[in-house]
């Protein structure tokens, strides 16, 4: 590795590490721990929704981009992505979460659900491919790589499965939230650009720290908001 690359390597991965170690500590884990029904796991309903929209912004990513350095690794990730809400929607009807001609569509998404999901077509449709990279790869799916590590045993011990989808997701989000990484523009923390890099690793966190938290229950006024990246101890 570069030293040019090296360096957004050593403080970008460590902001993200401090957000992902924030996220996993939303209430939605100790909700979860205490899940004795299927009724207190219909948050799956709403993973749908943020499948769906991540899965569409890769593609879009992947078919929009020019830039012959990251194409191929687009496109790698996009084909990777591209049956994940099919797969779930199996698993959900096999295990009595959908009925048998049911829609996965039939519960709305919750606004939370919606911005978090929004976040990621809005990167593709008018961002750089870096604000993507950060986004779609570093935080994304650092933060669901904690999240599936976590939600695959609980489904275990219930006597559910973590297969298909939710196999695949064990090592794919940790060689995936990388990719791209190295090839975007490398700059110090305290530059303008560097800050912008900082800024966007808060919105991604933010967002999903939210989503879960609402996928547990837990009204908006008793959230906890995130500090911003100045005011973490990294």
């Amino acid at each position: 590795m570069s030293k040019h690359t090296s360096l957004t390597h050593h403080w970008l991965i460590r902001l993200q590490k401090a957000y992902r170690q924030l996220v996993s500590e939303s209430p939605f884990y100790a909700k979860l721990a205490d899940a004795r029904t299927l009724d207190d796991l219909q948050w799956i309903r709403q993973l749908y929704y943020l499948s769906s929209d991540f899965t569409s912004a890769v593609a879009l990513r992947y078919g929009s981009c020019l830039d012959p350095r990251f194409r191929d690794a687009f496109g790698e990730h996009a084909a990777e992505e591209v049956t994940h809400p099919h797969d779930l929607c199996v698993w959900m009807r096999e295990f009595g979460f959908l009925a048998a001609d049911e829609e996965p569509t039939s519960v709305p998404p919750s606004l939370e659900t919606l911005a978090y999901g929004s976040y990621f077509i809005r990167s593709v449709m008018r961002e750089p491919i870096s604000h993507q990279v950060i986004t779609l790869n570093l935080m994304a799916e650092g933060m669901a790589q904690d999240m599936f590590a976590t939600i695959n045993p609980q489904l275990a011990e219930r006597g559910l499965p973590p297969k298909g989808y939710w196999k695949v997701h064990e090592k794919a989000d940790m060689k995936h939230q990388i990719l791209g990484l190295d090839l975007i523009p490398d700059h110090e923390p305290d530059s303008p650009a560097g800050k912008r890099y900082a800024r966007i690793a808060w919105e991604v966190a933010s967002l999903a720290r939210q989503t879960l938290d609402s996928w547990g229950g837990i009204p908006s006024a008793l959230r906890q908001k995130l500090p911003l990246p100045q005011d973490l101890d990294t």
